[in-house]
């Protein structure tokens, strides 16, 4: 099994729950077809963040958040916005697994 080289957050498909998959862990069977290769030892190069500014979880927030509803509200918009804020998700996370992410990095979601 693939670990993985930072923390990525991953709903489970049987419970719908949003489960943290840490650095340096093993990736379980459910989720190795919803990790990013970038992610990944020995993964795609492709990184998911923009260069930051500051790191993960400072609480530091760049600009206003997408709206939660509405025009602007779709997961590219968060998946953007987490990467200006230098939050990694998989590329094909969902709003939801996005506004997870940065609630648990300390960025402004409201």
């Amino acid at each position: 099994m693939a670990t993985l080289t930072a923390n990525t957050l991953v709903t489970h498909p049987e419970t719908g729950e949003v489960v943290l998959l840490a650095v340096g862990g093993i990736v379980p069977e459910w989720a190795a077809g919803r990790v990013g290769a970038h992610l990944l030892d020995g993964g795609s190069p492709r990184p998911v963040s923009a260069p930051a500014s500051a790191p993960a979880g400072s609480g530091s927030s760049e600009g206003d958040p997408p709206p939660k509803g509405g025009a602007g509200s779709g997961a590219q918009a968060w998946r953007e916005y987490a990467a200006a804020n230098n939050v990694e998700v998989a590329a094909d996370a969902s709003r939801e697994d996005v506004v997870a992410a940065l609630d648990a990095a300390g960025v402004r979601t409201e």
